[in-house]
């Protein structure tokens, strides 16, 4: 396991009783931790990995961490083996150029920087009230976590339409074990494929041999007629995803995309409705076979009389826009006009000069003109059976 930061400090004292350093240094870790950090803090680390492995987890946690704090009150436990073996082997690791790094000093006692040793002197220390400090200066040691654009060295696609072959050849240098080794990897597939075939080309070499693999190849794609393009565009959202994970990389979301504005059709303007006219309206259908004379009076809109039969039911009368008042004298008299001109005379006659004179009323009490209403129904010739 990788680590962003490595704690030194001297556990216990000759008495067995635990130092101030460790009371500071776990402050550290949980300031630390709360900032997002991996951190490698020997109480708490060594129990994940067993204590039966110590050696080995701290010489890998050294090694892959960017920064080592020196949490120490004195300069004899700064020189106790443990501690002072493991700050000289990150600072030695450092010089030789294997890998970057930085090294602070938590000073939780009285400590002046003539009390440290040599080469020590040079490194920047924080008194005890100055953790904001601390973690600032860490979290700049620190790099950013890598995305799948920084280990991907190698994107090429072949397109043979003739051959119907659309294909992608990536090859990947991702960290080894250890801080200066790394894995040589090579996936490829179809360019629609949600995920990639892969095969490691080289465990665990240097970055120097590395290299050496990557172009190598590189140079037998390019022969079998494949073209350098960007990665982004070779790669379903799937397959990126799925090679992220096998990288051990956080998963890359695809930039979302603009969903575009469906513009609402606009409201079809409504016809003007001439509000002056009004309907007559028949209730039942129309007797085939019977011929209905049209009647269209100025500013009355009526549907064609039917001739009376036992089945025929009264005429209704519909007025679309209220008019003035109109007396109710000779509603009866229009009435008995208006069945004597449309039913034969028998005991129909009765119920339709009844039903008639119900309607008028109606008519007149809704203050519709009884004139301008029924007029045209009493003129409308009717056919007799």
């Amino acid at each position: 396991m990788s680590y962003d930061v490595f704690i030194s400090f001297k556990n216990s004292g000759k008495d067995g009783k635990a130092t101030p350093d460790a009371t500071a240094a776990r402050g550290v870790y949980e300031a630390l931790k709360s900032a997002g950090l991996k951190v490698f803090f020997s109480e708490e680390s060594l129990a994940e990995v067993g204590k039966g492995q110590f050696g080995k987890s701290i010489e890998t946690a050294l090694e892959s961490a960017r920064v080592l704090i020196l949490v120490a009150s004195c300069r004899e436990h700064i020189e106790s083996p443990w501690v002072e073996t493991e700050w000289d082997s990150f600072l030695q690791t450092i010089r030789s150029g294997h890998k970057q790094g930085e090294l602070f000093i938590f000073n939780c006692g009285s400590l002046t920087p003539a009390d440290l040793p040599l080469f020590l002197r040079r490194q920047q220390m924080f008194a005890q009230n100055s953790m904001e400090k601390l973690l600032q200066f860490v979290a700049s040691a620190v790099p950013s976590l890598p995305t799948l654009g920084d280990y991907i060295q190698v994107a090429l696609h072949c397109l043979r339409p003739d051959k119907n072959e659309d294909k992608v050849y990536f090859v990947t240098v991702h960290p080894g074990t250890t801080a200066s080794t790394c894995h040589v990897t090579a996936h490829w597939g179809a360019r629609t494929a949600k995920r990639l075939s892969s095969q490691m080309k080289a465990i665990n070499v240097s970055k120097a041999v590395a290299v050496t693999e990557v172009e190598k190849a590189k140079q037998e794609k390019l022969k079998g007629g494949y073209l350098p393009a960007g990665y982004a565009k070779l790669l379903t959202d799937e397959a990126r995803s799925h090679l992220s994970a096998s990288l051990g990389l956080v998963e890359e979301k695809p930039s979302s995309k603009s969903k575009s504005k469906v513009k609402s059709p606009s409201k079809a303007q409504s016809k003007p409705v001439d509000t002056k006219a009004s309907k007559v309206v028949n209730s039942k259908p129309s007797v085939k076979g019977v011929k209905k004379p049209k009647v269209e009076p100025k500013g009355i809109a009526q549907t064609p009389l039917k001739p009376a039969t036992k089945k025929n039911t009264p005429v209704v009368v519909k007025v679309t826009k209220p008019a003035a008042k109109a007396p109710a004298k000779g509603v009866k008299q229009l009435a008995s006009k208006v069945v004597k001109n449309s039913a034969p005379k028998n005991v129909e006659a009765k119920k339709m000069k009844s039903s008639v004179v119900a309607v008028a009323k109606k008519v007149v009490k809704k203050e519709a003109p009884l004139s301008k209403t029924l007029a045209p129904v009493a003129k409308a010739p009717v056919r007799r059976r």
